[in-house]
């Protein structure tokens, strides 16, 4: 999963700030600003500040939520297309069609943000947003025969097997909170990267012609599988299995967060502030009203 943001402005479409919801509109339980974002794992960026509006607690959640972003990034292609073919029109009619073409397109993918907002506490288009794992599954795929057999077992539990778009997937470890899934998540890519090298290093030593090209490539292949060796030995000593070929995660659970502009953020803290905190507050208003 890589997160995309969409800046609209830069689309020239009409859309502006305020078709986006509000973040003071957003659930009044958020957790805002640096310090907030950084307690539950948001992304941090100087000068920036997330607010929590949505958490997936299912893969289904999480992978009902990518689809939608996929159709509207589609829709925002589409857009820049017929952007195009309006500046290359070359007769009135033809820029006219192409101009109510636009518009249709424009309401419908403005329609379809609002319609995000409602499902995701304010999500919108018009902001950049990360989607941050906190629970994730490692999986391996199950083909029909094998899920027969695991499914047959006297010991079987229906929630040990996953399935996502007609495909099965055997659940084989759950890992839990962010720190532990940004942990696990390295691992899998440092496992990833170093067996694509190792295999690179393979193809190219047939291709190889002198002595010392061939040497240099054999003890670059002995580092590099000592390397995948120890990774493997790694993940089986934390996971208690061994690293199978084949292999997944999905997120079980995700917190989404969308950026919020400073103002945004002081409302918000505001508006959640503890009612000590709203006491001590009062006194200054007061004497600034007189």
């Amino acid at each position: 999963m890589k997160p995309f943001p969409f800046l609209i402005a830069a689309l020239a479409l009409t859309l502006n700030a305020q078709d986006a919801k509000p973040a003071a509109d957003l659930k009044p339980t958020l957790e805002v600003g640096k310090a907030a974002a950084a307690a539950a794992e948001a992304p941090k960026a100087d000068q920036k500040f997330f607010a929590q509006v949505w958490t997936a607690t299912s893969p289904q959640e999480f992978v009902n939520f990518q689809q939608r972003i996929r159709i509207l990034s589609q829709q925002v292609e589409e857009f820049k297309r017929s952007q195009l073919f309006l500046e290359n029109a070359l007769t009135t009619p033809e820029r006219e069609a192409r101009s109510h073409e636009i518009a249709a397109k424009q309401a419908k993918l403005q329609a379809d943000n609002e319609a995000m907002g409602k499902l995701y506490g304010g999500f919108s288009i018009l902001r950049p947003y990360q989607l941050v794992p906190t629970k994730i599954l490692f999986l391996t795929p199950l083909s029909n025969d094998e899920f027969t057999k695991v499914s047959a077992a006297k010991d079987f539990k229906p929630e040990s097997v996953l399935s996502v778009e007609d495909k099965k997937f055997l659940v084989r470890d759950t890992i839990a909170g962010a720190v532990e899934v940004e942990t696990f998540s390295v691992l899998l890519k440092q496992i990833a990267e170093t067996k694509t090298q190792l295999q690179q290093l393979v193809d190219l030593q047939p291709k190889l012609k002198t002595d010392e090209d061939k040497k240099k490539a054999e003890e670059a292949v002995k580092a590099t599988q000592e390397r995948v060796n120890k990774l493997s030995e790694e993940f089986k000593k934390s996971r208690g299995f061994d690293y199978p070929s084949e292999n997944g995660t999905i997120p079980a659970e995700a917190k989404l967060f969308v950026q919020i502009t400073e103002a945004e953020k002081a409302q918000l803290e505001k508006a959640n502030a503890k009612p000590e905190e709203k006491k001590a507050d009062a006194p200054k208003t007061e004497e600034k009203a007189k």
